[in-house]
């Protein structure tokens, strides 16, 4: 064999090494087993609040059954929410107490939301900013058959005697009386102490006081009225997200009916008789 020969084949062996050198390199080593993949789950940590179970009406007052502990996330936890872990007795604290703003279901509980029992200034935490509470006296008959509750919205109505005019004659009660709506969209805070209207309770609260919210000028004028004469409610009908809305106030009285009267002579002696118009 000569030398150029030898040199081929060694050259080929050479080459046929490295070839399988990096084959076997490039192979992936057999697997020993199925790769363990951990999934970590953050864990949430929740305190115990004071919550309401269910909607509590503006005015409405807190019982066992519409309050309860509820678990809420610590991350999403404010300084005015009630805590069990820093006040454990807040559950029966705040029973009978009257909520100054409607709370719904599942909606935390809080300081400025309601006014423990007997704390003073109650019926003042019910005003809206500004308004003043006005109390008068009714009657069955002048407040729409006693159907009229607290949170309900009325107009008030003041009758009055019609001045009579020298030789006016007055053959109907349009001659002998007037009335007129002096108020209207008045909200009733509370019928003699009831200020708030249970489930449990009647269809009909009958009482010889009613409270109203009105304006410190509205207040004024409502004393004018009840010396002026008598005051009916008349009671309004709910919106059709069953609120009434709008404040109170006051309309202007109407120019009152005047009867133009002729003079007619009787006996030698003038008469004056008034004229009904059709």
């Amino acid at each position: 064999m000569d030398s150029k020969r030898i040199i081929l084949v060694v050259g080929l062996a050479l080459l046929g090494f490295v070839v399988f050198t990096q084959a076997k390199n490039l192979t992936p080593a057999p697997s020993t087993g199925a790769v363990k993949t951990e999934t970590i789950i953050e864990k949430v940590a929740y305190q115990d609040i004071l919550s309401a179970s269910t909607d509590i009406a503006f005015g409405g007052r807190i019982t066992a059954e519409n309050i309860q502990w509820k678990q809420w996330p610590e991350e999403a936890m404010s300084d005015q929410y009630i805590s069990r872990e820093d006040r454990p007795e807040a559950l029966e604290e705040y029973l009978s107490g009257i909520a100054k703003a409607p709370i719904y279901e599942g909606e935390p509980i809080t300081d400025r939301r309601v006014v423990l029992a007997g704390d003073k200034g109650l019926m003042s935490a019910l005003l809206g900013p500004g308004m003043r509470a006005v109390t008068t006296d009714i009657s069955t008959e002048s407040a729409a058959g006693g159907f009229i509750q607290p949170g309900d919205r009325v107009d008030i109505i003041l009758t009055t005697d019609v001045d009579v005019t020298p030789g006016m004659v007055q053959t109907s009660f349009e001659d002998r009386y007037e009335s007129n709506t002096v108020f209207e969209n008045v909200r009733v805070l509370a019928i003699d102490q009831t200020y708030a209207v249970s489930d449990e309770s009647g269809a009909a609260i009958t009482g010889s006081t009613a409270t109203f919210e009105m304006s410190q000028a509205d207040a004024e004028l409502l004393q004018v009225a009840i010396s002026a004469g008598e005051i009916a409610l008349t009671l309004r009908p709910l919106t059709a997200n069953g609120v009434g809305t709008g404040k109170s106030h006051s309309r202007l009285r109407k120019a009152k009916k005047t009867n133009p009267s002729i003079s007619v002579y009787r006996g030698g002696q003038p008469e004056l008789v008034a004229v009904r118009g059709n």
